[in-house]
């Protein structure tokens, strides 16, 4: 689960600053469409925080019952 959030939080904004920065797309939503809103990517990206902050929050809650 860890590197699923890893992976969707770099390619979610890594996706959304190559194209804010040299007008192209990366990773997951450059497979999506041309006509993808950039907002996409955030999501995408938003995403893989959440994941990546569900994983947190369970090992503590594990270490804590240890």
């Amino acid at each position: 689960m860890l590197w699923v959030g890893i992976v969707l939080a770099v390619q979610g904004f890594g996706s959304f600053l190559t194209e804010r920065l040299w007008d192209t797309k990366f990773g997951v939503t450059a497979l999506l469409s041309d006509d993808t809103p950039s907002w996409v990517s955030l999501a995408i990206g938003a995403v893989g925080l959440v994941v990546l902050a569900f994983v947190a929050s369970s090992r503590s809650r594990k270490s804590a019952h240890n």
